[in-house]
């Protein structure tokens, strides 16, 4: 059977205090018998207050990540690269996490998961302990064709 795996930003938030000024990447690898595909969501800079949770800056169209044959499950490796922005030295984080997709056998029903990734920032110097943590959540869909 053939599907299609997209990926959508659902929203984003960010806890702490080195700043709110962020911005960031997030990569994504499909892997179903070797890498099948890649892509990338960059967010432009923006205001993103501590404590606030809200649509992703810009609204950033979902991406497409798989569209073929799937006989398994997929697994999607992602990277989230977060950057707080100061004027001298920004501010940078990264968290990976991997996600098992499975492909459903007979459901003509997409398949819909919601995913949390989150990555740690650390005020640079290290002299002040301020620290942040940038939360972004996915949406997969995965879709018989």
């Amino acid at each position: 059977m053939t599907y299609k795996l997209m990926m959508a930003l659902v929203s984003e938030s960010q806890e702490g205090n080195c700043g709110d000024d962020w911005t960031y990447r997030l990569e994504a690898k499909v892997f179903h018998g070797g890498l099948r595909a890649d892509a990338v969501i960059e967010v432009p800079e923006h205001k993103l207050a501590s404590g606030e949770v809200r649509e992703p800056f810009g609204s950033p169209e979902p991406v497409e990540l798989f569209e073929g044959e799937c006989d398994g499950p997929l697994q999607v490796r992602l990277l989230l690269i977060a950057t707080e922005v100061d004027t001298f030295i920004n501010d940078v984080g990264q968290a990976s996490k991997e996600v098992t997709i499975d492909c459903p056998l007979s459901d003509d029903h997409p398949l819909v998961r919601d995913v949390d990734i989150a990555a740690g920032v650390r005020e640079s110097p290290g002299i002040r302990n301020l620290n942040s943590v940038l939360t972004v959540r996915l949406r997969f869909t995965l879709t018989r064709l």
